[in-house]
């Protein structure tokens, strides 16, 4: 019999008709030979654009994959890992063809899960792990990482209690160097939604640095808002708008040195937390001239939204969106707005993008956002 070969990159294929034509005396042997190289390189295992799956659990009698790829199998299009044999492997392929960084988790009969042989795990959020993987030249900008020679602001982190909704949140307010440098400058100010994520995951305060550093913005304060209850406020709640445009900006501006006129304010989210700054802005043009919205669920109140627009006059709001090419319910909905945005003339930057509806996508587009909403020139 012929000596098999020993890979310096093994390979998907190759193991699996290994195990497959391995006999029943050498199957285990072979088995655990596979899972200690997939121990030792992690999974999926990644060929060009094949993504492999690999699963290995022989109690296990049914096992789906979801994640950003198929919107988490929401619509009950969570994906069918097949099994291989009597070895307790399940596994399944998938192509993806741009460079993207996607997340996902297996659903074990039943009971979801990170994968165990996953090198690359991360909080989702809501108390749990994701697993993630990276295909092609993906990587977080350079605009990311902190700069020793930029001026840095600072950020004040602070309790808001509220008279309006009687509840507290969390604000972190960025503050650019020259808010300290020049005691008597004012400064334009951008709301932001979900804002302790945007401080933690998105490197809010080093973007701004680094971004007011290179000349591409101005020195602007940043409001970064935490909801109280996200699902209920963000879903174009007048209350929580009357609150943030009657009594927040108010305190905001009566504490800090801004310029309290509408060119000078913009207000953005991410999922939600665009779709809230989306309806505040046309609900309330008066106060905001520049909105953004990244992976924006616009969808979910788009009646409402159309209807807004439709009857906006003699005034015009800069936009600027982006969304996931693996988030494919939240694109029609862009699409359309986008068109009428359009028919109005408003300013408005949008693009697709290979990614999901995560983190890794939305901060790696901050400067985008930044740039055409309040830079000098377009992204």
């Amino acid at each position: 019999m012929a000596t098999v070969r020993e890979e310096a990159a093994p390979s998907f294929d190759s193991w699996k008709q290994r195990l497959e034509r391995a006999a029943s005396d050498h199957l285990q042997a072979e088995l655990e030979q596979f899972l200690l190289v997939l121990t030792a390189l992690g999974t999926p295992m990644i060929d060009g654009a094949k993504v492999h799956f690999v699963y290995h659990d022989p109690d296990a009698a049914h096992v789906t994959l979801a994640g950003e790829f198929n919107e988490w199998g929401r619509r009950n299009d969570a994906i069918q890992m097949e099994r291989s044999g009597d070895a307790g492997l399940f596994f399944h392929t998938l192509t993806v063809t741009e460079p993207a960084r996607l997340e996902y988790k297996f659903i074990v009969d039943g009971e979801w899960k990170p994968d165990p042989l996953c090198h690359h795990n991360i909080d989702n959020g809501v108390g749990g792990q994701n697993s993630f993987f990276v295909v092609g030249k993906f990587h977080d900008p350079p605009e990311l990482e902190w700069i020793a020679e930029a001026a840095h602001g600072r950020v004040e982190e602070f309790e808001f209690e509220s008279a309006r909704l009687l509840n507290k949140r969390r604000v972190y307010l960025y503050l650019p160097a020259a808010y300290d440098r020049d005691g008597g400058a004012r400064f334009p100010t951008f709301y932001v939604h979900d804002g302790g994520e945007y401080l933690e995951r998105a490197r809010m305060s080093t973007v701004m640095d680094n971004l007011i550093h290179s000349g591409d913005l101005p020195p602007m304060v940043v409001v970064m808002i935490d909801p109280v209850n996200r699902m209920r406020e963000y879903w174009a709640n007048d209350g929580y708008r009357d609150f943030l445009c009657d009594e927040f900006i108010p305190a905001i501006e009566d504490r800090y040195r801004t310029i309290a006129d509408r060119g000078s304010r913009g207000v953005m989210g991410a999922s939600l937390g665009g779709l809230i700054s989306t309806y505040l802005a046309l609900s309330k043009p008066q106060l905001f001239s520049k909105v953004a919205g990244q992976s924006s669920a616009l969808l979910l109140d788009e009646d409402k939204l159309v209807s807004l627009l439709g009857a906006a006059k003699d005034t015009t709001i800069r936009f600027y969106f982006d969304v996931g090419t693996y988030e494919p319910r939240f694109i029609p909905a862009h699409e359309r707005f986008v068109a009428l945005l359009k028919q109005k003339h408003w300013p408005c930057f949008y693009q697709e993008l290979p990614g999901g509806h995560n983190w890794s996508s939305w901060r790696a587009h901050l400067k985008d956002l930044l740039e055409f909403l309040w830079g000098k020139r377009s992204p």
